[in-house]
């Protein structure tokens, strides 16, 4: 399910791109037919694309489970919400605040093998949020009215469970992101952002009864929203 949807992203991403660069090819044959000998225009300079916007998104996650020191966590996928803050100076000089909400339900449960049949038949689910806070790098062009970019940064995963438990923590995590997307202007000053962002970072260990995994996991969300430009 996973794969499907991550492929389907990149196809959106990809098509918007290619119907941007035909945009940009029919305007430009239209421009020439209309000067009639006139001088071709020159590519749009690296200011056309300078400026701060901010965006909000929707979205899905897409989370991996991990297993070890006995322990199986089994994330569940969730919905949720953000807003992006972004600068862009040229095209490879961008930089972007971020901030993200989103259900981050967990079961935990010892690794099939790991004990005797009691302990295997042991499970617990967990209900919670995360909020991912991040500064990203951001490299993107213009073509028209579509702009592809790529985004690369660190920032934290917090998960924060929800049920009512004494052994359970807040757990904050280091991660590093990575992801890219198109901007398809629709007004002047605003467009839609589709995206597609992985989150990588070690698994939390919320439920102090099981051992902690030790073992590196990753956050997937599949976007769209929309920008508003300053």
């Amino acid at each position: 399910m996973e794969r499907k949807c991550v492929q389907f992203a990149f196809f959106v991403i990809a098509f918007a791109a290619a119907c941007g660069v035909s945009a940009g090819a029919q305007t430009a044959a239209t421009q020439s037919t209309t000067a009639q000998g006139a001088p071709a225009q020159k590519p749009a300079a690296a200011e056309d694309i300078a400026g701060t916007d901010v965006g909000v998104n929707f979205f899905r996650t897409f989370t991996g489970s991990t297993s070890g020191n006995t322990t199986l966590q089994t994330p569940s996928n969730g919905y949720g919400a953000g807003v992006e803050v972004r600068q862009i100076r040229s095209p490879l000089v961008g930089y972007e605040l971020t901030y993200s909400f989103a259900q981050a339900d967990i079961g935990y449960q010892p690794s099939p093998g790991a004990c005797g049949f009691e302990c295997f038949n042991e499970k617990e689910k967990l209900s919670g949020n995360a909020s991912l806070v991040g500064m990203d790098w951001i490299a993107s062009m213009k073509r028209g009215n579509i702009s592809p970019f790529a985004v690369g940064g660190t920032g934290f995963f917090i998960a924060v469970p929800t049920t009512n438990q004494p052994a359970l923590n807040t757990i904050v995590r280091f991660m590093w992101t990575a992801g890219g997307g198109v901007d398809v202007g629709i007004l002047p000053r605003a467009g839609l952002r589709i995206q597609y962002r992985d989150n990588f970072y070690k698994a939390p260990d919320e439920d102090v009864r099981f051992a902690a995994t030790d073992k590196f996991t990753h956050t997937g969300q599949a976007m769209i929203g929309f920008y508003f430009h300053l």
